[in-house]
């Protein structure tokens, strides 16, 4: 594990200036230490593409 791997965490307390909901990056060997401080924060997955053609064709249907 490289000390250049990141992990972002979102703060649930305050850490000096840093308030909750604030989204931080920790280095992977240090989470341990952000634990009662911070969440894991998923990375967000990419749509699927099912649903992204839905929305031009009911879209069509109300022009016409």
């Amino acid at each position: 594990m490289a000390d250049t791997d990141l992990i972002k965490m979102k703060l649930t307390f305050p850490r000096g200036k840093q308030q909750p909901g604030e989204i931080v990056d920790v280095r992977a060997d240090e989470v341990h230490r952000w634990k009662g401080f911070a969440v894991e924060v998923d990375e967000p997955k990419p749509a699927t593409k099912a649903s992204t053609p839905a929305a031009p064709a009911e879209q069509s249907k109300a022009a016409k």
